[in-house]
Parts: C-alpha cells; sequence; structure tokens
C-alpha cells in the first residue's frame, strides 16, 4: 500500500487519499485485462510511427479543459500556448466536443515539442494530460461492475505486443483502481432486458476459447464462432429471462461439446474454396478504407503492394486527364495465392498466432453488442483478417523469394504482420463509420451467413 493513501475495509487504497464512511459492505467492482495490454508502456521517440503527429481529432471534456488549463496557468506564455492550443468548440448537442487540441500546418499536435515528445507531459506530468491523451491506446470497457482492458492496435508497440508473444492475449484479473485514470469507451448495463448484455462476459469469453483452440487450424477455430453466433442469435427468439439465459448456456455448450467441433472442422477443411469471393471484398474494402480518411501509412502501404501491379498507360482517362492506371487483377491473386503458400508452409504457427491474437483482441476491443448480432460481428472479423492477410503476404519486404536464414526470415514476416496491423488498424479503428463500410461490402456479395465463412476462412 502506498503511503499517503487511506485504504477502506477492502485494503484497497481509496483513490483520493481520503478514507471513506465504515459500511458494513463495500462493493469494489472486478478487473481483468490482455496480458500484453498490462505490459504496455509508451515507447516515445522509439516508436515508429509518433500517434501525436497523426491526424485523428482529440477531443477534451471540461474537466479536461479545466485542468489543463490550471496547469498552463503558470506565465503568459503558458496561458497563450493554452489558448491557442486547446480551442473551445461551439456550444451545441451532446455529440459535439467541449473543446478540441488543435493541430499545426504539419498536421501535429501543437504541444508537441520539437523531441517529438509531449510538451504538457514533460513539464507537468501524465496528470494534466486529457484523458484522451493518457489513456491512449488503451480500450477500457466498462460491463456491469466489471473493467476489461486492452488495446487498440493501431499503436505499434501495442501491436507488437499483441502478435508476437505467444501469451499477448490471455486473460488475468487486474486491479480495478489501477484502471481508474483511464477513460471509459464503452460501457454496458449492468442489468438488461437484452440477454447478449446480460450474458456479455460469459459469451465473449466462450468465443476466446474458440479462437484459443490451437489443436485445429485457425480456419476451423473461425467457423467454429461463426456456427456459435447462429446458434446465439437464434436464442434471441425466446421470451423470458431465465428462458433465454438457459438457451444461451445450452447453445454454447452444444456448439463446444467435441463431437461438434469434429464435424465443423471436416466440413470447413472439405469445403470447395475459389478464393474469388474474398480476393474481390478484400479489393473493394481497401478502395473504400483510403476514401474514408486520411491514414498515410495505411495509404503508403497499400500503394507498395499495388504499384508491381499497376499499368500505368493501359486504362482510360483520369479525373485530371491523364491515363488512369489498371490493376492486373489476374496478376496480384496469382502472387498471393503463391506468397500465401510459401510463408505459411514455412510458419505456419508463427501467422496462426498473429491472426488468432488479432481476432482474441478484436472481441476484447469490440463490443460485440454493437454489432447488429453476432454472426454480423463475426463476418466483420473475418473481413478484417482477410483484408491483413492479403496486405501481410503482399508486403513489399516479404515479395522476395523466401529463403535465406530462417531467423532473418522469422524477424522480417514478423516486422511485416506489425507494420501491416498498426497501419490498418490506424485507419479502421478510429472511424465510426468503419461499421457501415464493412456491412455494406458484405451485403453487396450478399455475405450474410455462415455458408461462406470457410471461403473468407481460408483466404
Amino acid at each position: 500500500m502506498r503511503s499517503g493513501k487511506a485504504a477502506d475495509r477492502t485494503g484497497v487504497p481509496h483513490p483520493r487519499g481520503v478514507a471513506p464512511p465504515v459500511r458494513s459492505r463495500v462493493t469494489v467492482p472486478t478487473a481483468t485485462t490482455s496480458r500484453y495490454a498490462a505490459r504496455f508502456h509508451c515507447i516515445g521517440t522509439a516508436c515508429e510511427d509518433n500517434c501525436c503527429a497523426h491526424a485523428w481529432r482529440v477531443s477534451v471534456d471540461k474537466p479536461d479543459y479545466a485542468r489543463l488549463k490550471r496547469a498552463l496557468a503558470g506565465s503568459p506564455a503558458q496561458r497563450e500556448q493554452f489558448e491557442r492550443g486547446c480551442v473551445r468548440g461551439p456550444d451545441g448537442g451532446a455529440d459535439q466536443p467541449y473543446a478540441t487540441l488543435q493541430k499545426t500546418p504539419a498536421g501535429q499536435c501543437v504541444f508537441l515539442a520539437p523531441d517529438r515528445l509531449c510538451s504538457i507531459h514533460a513539464a507537468h506530468g501524465p496528470a494534466a494530460l486529457p484523458s484522451v491523451c493518457a489513456t491512449y491506446p488503451r480500450i477500457l470497457s466498462e460491463i456491469g461492475r466489471h473493467l476489461s482492458l486492452t488495446d487498440t492496435l493501431s499503436c505499434p508497440e501495442a501491436a507488437r505486443l499483441c502478435l508476437l508473444a505467444e501469451d499477448a492475449v490471455q486473460i488475468d484479473d487486474a486491479d480495478p483502481l489501477a484502471m481508474r485514470a483511464f477513460k471509459v469507451r464503452h460501457s454496458l448495463p449492468a442489468t438488461s432486458r437484452d440477454p447478449m448484455v446480460r450474458n456479455f462476459l460469459v459469451v465473449r469469453r466462450a468465443f476466446l476459447n474458440l479462437l484459443a483452440m490451437n489443436e485445429y487450424p485457425m480456419a476451423s477455430r473461425f467457423a467454429f464462432a461463426a456456427n456459435l453466433a447462429r446458434r446465439l442469435d437464434a436464442t434471441r427468439t425466446a421470451h423470458g429471462g431465465s428462458a433465454q439465459d438457459a438457451r444461451i448456456r445450452d447453445a454454447m455448450s452444444a456448439s463446444a461439446s467435441a463431437r461438434s467441433l469434429a464435424a465443423q472442422d471436416r466440413a470447413c477443411a472439405s469445403a470447395r474454396v475459389s478464393g474469388t469471393l474474398p480476393f474481390v471484398l478484400v479489393q473493394q474494402l481497401l478502395i473504400a478504407v483510403r476514401r474514408m480518411q486520411a491514414a498515410p501509412r495505411f495509404d503508403a502501404l497499400v500503394d507498395a503492394v499495388y504499384a508491381p501491379f499497376l499499368d500505368p498507360q493501359a486504362g482510360g482517362p483520369g479525373a485530371a486527364g491523364e491515363a488512369a492506371p489498371t490493376l492486373r487483377g489476374g496478376e496480384l491473386w496469382e502472387a498471393y495465392r503463391v506468397r500465401r503458400g510459401r510463408w505459411e508452409r514455412t510458419f505456419p504457427d508463427r501467422i496462426a498466432q498473429f491472426v488468432g491474437n488479432y481476432a482474441a483482441n478484436y472481441w476484447m476491443r469490440d463490443p460485440f453488442t454493437a454489432s447488429l448480432d453476432l454472426r454480423t460481428h463475426v463476418l466483420q472479423l473475418l473481413a478484417r483478417v482477410a483484408v491483413i492477410r492479403f496486405l501481410l503476404f503482399n508486403h513489399p519486404t516479404l515479395q522476395g523469394p523466401g529463403d535465406g536464414d530462417p531467423k532473418a526470415l522469422r524477424e522480417a514476416l514478423d516486422r511485416a504482420a506489425v507494420d501491416v496491423v498498426y497501419a490498418f488498424s490506424r485507419a479502421v479503428e478510429h472511424a465510426d463509420a468503419v461499421g457501415d463500410l464493412l456491412r455494406g461490402v458484405l451485403a453487396r456479395h450478399r455475405v450474410r451467413g455462415i455458408r461462406q465463412v470457410p471461403e473468407l476462412a481460408r483466404f
């Protein structure tokens, strides 16, 4: 116990240093964290892509605004810096930020110092930071009285920790008071008429358990998740709290039985797949995401992937009158197929770990209750994974023959995986419209149920 901190009757230090009134019973929230999220710390100038130099809009609420104003009130120069750097928004609806941190013409935060570190943090410590800055890349969800911590993988260091450690996405108990400084991103009520909200933690755990079954191929694990989603979506037709809860338990038990899993594994492995559907979906998603918002690293990666397969003079006139390049799609598909086969033969377990850890983090980061249904949540994950696999196996650093020192090849694969996942996450995990975008592309190709799951899962 830290000195200077009063403790309540649970023995937990009270956050404000003042002992609360004695009560006959004190309720303390429970908390869990992904293991890699507990290991995270900002690596500052060693990071390959400074988040403070990104074009994201950083909103500041009223308490943050007041705290920052007090911190920068020591001199006329500091007060001027505050007025210039933290600008109040117009008084409007609840969806309008109270204030916003400003950007330089180059697109970086005005409080970013020449040494590429935060000047507020350097001068006044982390307590003065806006809660968004203090929290990133952590994602804190409040599920009733339970706190759940993970990270967004738009941070390169978070992506590295999540993808490269075997135990990264294991869930551990955590100290809830250690999370009190983090901004809650998602909140679900303690009681609800929605059975998926009532049973959120056990349902999420069921999906995480299926994704962690390393004795099965990754594609089969996705098929397991899709089948469980189908069963659980069917329970929503029932009426009555306890009856629905019982049906949810029965669905999870039936989906996880050894006989059911073996049958689903055989069906996924024997399904006829061409690769055409996911290949077309990926190209449309890449185009749509690029149009959605500025994401320089993602745009540069996509350009590098497409560059060897573009004919600059083959297309018709473009928007500016010059010839629009034409993509040699057949060659691109063949290159992807060959590279994927080569790398998966060499490092099958490592690649399965990347995909499995990314999928587990998706279930921890994005509440499935925000999707139309569980089936949609699974299909959107499969679409994301298809994009990541396409970009990984076509990554510029992996386009060589793939022979040489195994250690060097594995290190190159690791670096490419981190680059792809963080760049893709920067493009989609900070865009509110990404859910609608994914649903729209899936709907155009009539990807609605689990019939197309093997095609997507084996891409």
